[in-house]
């Protein structure tokens, strides 16, 4: 049994690596342009070709059997939680598809390695998930071993209620220190020093979600826009909101709506994370807090990024005429068909939506957000709250050891299969139009920012909370109110930063 087991092993890799060769041989042989036309790209591969590159595989293979080794897991059952999504395999086999196979392989080899069944319960969203776990636990169940949700809908809430194990406790299992795990999570969601969310490679929603500006080439063309300066500048460190601005404003003005746009459905409140400024602040011993005013920078901001994106007759509002959102396509919606229509220059989304996108007849690049100067030391892409996966470990697990140590390894194994299949295959190869979008999006990868902010905005599966939705109005639409909705939105959030710190707290 073990050696079909490897035999099925070896087999699936050679699957993914098969693959890769087949979506990134074409990309680098032609590129469409936009007026259709294909002309030759250099014929190498990518920089970060991981389906090319055993070592690394062997080293994670390595380090995974070694954890294997020290636990004790055989004939366990590993029940891992979360909505419907690609952190699931569709089949419980290889299917062909490229995200469910990444997730499948994922699941077997940690299966053969730990010699334990895997079992997914997959709920309607993550209210749902958040709910079963709550009331499981509460109950003194132990049905669930890691919980998969985003960090507004499903971890704040799974904090909050105390149900869930402190991560940075086991450091003997969970080594944050490794590559798949973000590097920032002590930093950025510790609470008075305790840890509780993972996030990381393990779930697929982090390749999804950073914020990202993606451009209409077409558009370009028609306005005489250099898209090659563009690309530039941004390599270079110099691309800014200024330059931003100075190449939205090739299009003229749009006040009939009738002709094209400079910027499509723009949420400026993204720009508040890639200017640098965050909204959490942190005390001496470790706890959140939020500025009784709102720091002058924001506001200054926002009466920059309101009077650009909260213009109609240069940003394209939602034309409620054209129905319902794109169907089965991730990250097109309705409020985008500017963009595909070749109506819209800008237009800011996760970079998950290139995938999407990607599916439609409109040609366009990618670029990092815009840096608030020049002099700002580097870009920073937020990672969208609700597309952000996290995972949490359910404090009545079975087994502690056994549960922290299987998670380490699915944490590894993702490093190998699912961020090839999505970091390199799907977002840098088949996604994009040209070489110089891929590096970009490896810029957007290096410097994503995280904010606390998420865990306490009062916020629920359809809402930010007051205080985040109030930002993204001020900053996309009217920031005459910021300062006084600010101040009291902070009255208010204070009590959600006092629960959280008391279920913290509360935990050891």
């Amino acid at each position: 049994m073990r050696g079909e087991n490897c035999i099925m092993k070896t087999a699936g890799r050679i699957a993914v690596i098969l693959l890769a060769a087949l979506f990134v041989l074409p990309l680098f042989s032609c590129r469409q342009e936009p007026d259709g036309e294909s002309t030759g790209l250099p014929t190498e591969p990518p920089a970060t070709e991981r389906a090319s590159q055993p070592g690394e595989y062997a080293e994670i293979d390595a380090y995974v059997k070694e954890l294997a080794e020290g636990a004790d897991t055989e004939g366990m059952t590993f029940t891992f939680i979360g909505r419907s999504s690609d952190n699931f395999p569709k089949e419980d086999k290889e299917t062909g598809d490229i995200q469910s196979d990444a997730v499948y392989f994922r699941q077997r080899d940690l299966s053969e390695a730990f010699g334990l069944n895997w079992e997914p319960v997959i709920t309607e969203n993550g209210d749902a998930t958040k709910d079963r776990v709550i009331n499981e636990v509460t109950a003194g169940g132990s049905s669930y071993d890691l919980v998969f949700g985003n960090v507004i809908t499903v971890s704040q809430h799974l904090l909050n209620a105390g149900v869930i194990l402190r991560v940075d406790t086991l450091d003997d299992y969970i080594d944050l220190d490794r590559p798949w795990w973000v590097g920032s999570l002590r930093d950025v969601y510790s609470i008075g020093g305790k840890l509780f969310i993972l996030r990381g490679d393990i779930a697929v929603e982090n390749f999804e979600d950073p914020t990202c500006v993606m451009f209409n080439k077409t558009v370009c063309s028609m306005f005489s826009i250099d898209e090659e300066e563009l690309y530039s500048l941004a390599a270079e460190g110099k691309w800014t909101l200024d330059e931003f601005e100075r190449a939205a404003s090739h299009i003229p003005v749009n006040p009939t709506g009738e002709g094209v746009f400079r910027y499509a459905n723009f949420e400026g409140i993204e720009f508040i994370f890639s200017c640098g400024m965050t909204i959490t602040k942190f005390d001496e011993d470790g706890y959140p807090y939020l500025e009784d005013s709102l720091p002058v920078e924001i506001v200054n901001l926002s009466d920059r990024t309101s009077g650009m994106f909260g213009d109609r007759t240069q940003t394209a509002s939602w034309d409620w005429t054209k129905g319902e959102s794109k169907t089965d396509v991730f990250g097109v919606d309705k409020d985008y068909d500017w963009f595909l229509e070749n109506r819209a220059l800008f237009l800011t989304a996760s970079t998950g939506s290139a995938i999407g996108y990607r599916q439609f007849d409109v040609v366009f690049g990618i670029l990092p957000m815009p840096k608030a100067s020049a002099s700002q030391e580097q870009y920073y892409s937020y990672a969208d709250p609700w597309g952000s996966g996290s995972v949490t470990i359910p404090k009545t697990t079975k087994s502690i050891p056994a549960t922290a140590t299987v998670t380490e390894g699915m944490a590894a194994l993702s490093a190998k299969y699912v961020k090839t299949a999505y970091y390199d295959m799907l977002l840098r190869s088949q996604s994009i139009f040209d070489l110089q979008s891929r590096d970009m999006l490896d810029i957007i990868f290096d410097t994503i920012i995280y904010d606390m902010v998420d865990l306490y905005s009062g916020g629920d599966m359809d809402s930010w909370g007051p205080l985040m939705n109030d930002l993204h109005y001020a900053m996309s639409y009217d920031n005459s109110s910021i300062v006084s909705d600010y101040k009291g939105n902070v009255r208010v959030t204070k009590y959600y930063i006092k629960a959280l710190i008391k279920a913290a707290d509360g935990m050891e």
